[in-house]
């Protein structure tokens, strides 16, 4: 050993290069301890080190989750608001259709009594019509001749007096036409519901399958036993017998002095309006 005066207190001390660490008085059993130890508490720290990092990163996790539950709490009132607003807005929309439906339940209610009401003052007023037509037979008591035909003689100011329906004047302007319209059958004049659907919608700017249908009825009831209502390929038609269809074709119309005398005794017991 080699031994010093110490600078501070003058005590001698070892000085000697024997051991890289100064431990070399040491036995070596405590120097091979002393450096596991050494050993352990580096490998600890190491761990330590990587544990502390695991921290930082789960703690960066949880800072980075916090913020996203931050925002889908932030976002759960908004929706628990927005629905709030919805289920009012659904109430709101279901009072608006019970009151809808009563509503349009009425009007229902009143469009069928309307149309109940408008198809019995038809009916009447074609009846009605009709009695004017056989009415007006009796004018030159010459000869028998159909309602249909007594009504295309009616002149213009009389069918205004006589308030035909809107299908009644249809008819009538239909029946006028015959002779340029209907087509020759062995039975006598074929006047199809396409050529009569063409036609009104032509005179007066349209035309329903309703509308044409009832055109057609009214001229088979107005013919009598001398038109009739049959199917064909393309739909229904009325056959004119060659009789009627000719004297159609022919007909003079009346003059409103001729017939006044008896729409005096008829037409006042006309009903208000038809369809």
């Amino acid at each position: 050993m080699n031994f010093k005066p110490n600078n501070s207190d003058g005590r001698s001390i070892d000085n000697s290069t024997d051991g890289s660490d100064g431990d070399g008085f040491l036995p070596e059993s405590l120097r091979a301890w002393k450096a596991e130890i050494e050993e352990c508490i580096s490998r600890k720290d190491a761990q330590i080190d990587a544990l502390q990092s695991q921290v930082d990163t789960q703690q960066t996790k949880i800072e980075t989750q916090q913020s996203t539950i931050n925002s889908q709490t932030t976002a759960l009132h908004q929706n628990k608001a927005k629905i709030a607003e919805l289920e009012d807005t659904v109430e709101a929309l279901k009072r608006e259709q019970t009151d809808y439906r009563e509503t349009n339940e009425r009007d229902k209610a009143e469009i069928r009594q309307d149309i109940t009401e408008n198809a019995r003052q038809t009916e009447a007023s074609e009846a009605h019509t009709e009695a004017v037509a056989r009415k007006v037979e009796t004018l030159d008591g010459r000869e028998q001749r159909t309602p249909l035909e007594q009504i295309v003689r009616l002149p213009e100011e009389i069918i205004h007096k006589a308030k035909l329906t809107a299908n009644q004047r249809r008819a009538r302007s239909i029946a006028m036409e015959i002779g340029g319209l209907a087509t020759t059958v062995p039975k006598g004049k074929r006047l199809d519901s396409t050529t009569i659907k063409q036609e009104l919608k032509q005179a007066y700017g349209s035309a329903h399958d309703q509308t044409v249908a009832r055109v057609m009825s009214f001229l088979d009831r107005l013919g009598g036993d001398r038109t009739e209502v049959v199917h064909t390929g393309q739909g229904k038609a009325v056959i004119f017998d060659d009789w009627l269809a000719r004297r159609l074709k022919t007909a003079e119309q009346l003059t409103a002095d001729a017939v006044d005398r008896v729409l005096t005794n008829v037409v006042s017991v006309t009903p208000g309006r038809g369809s």
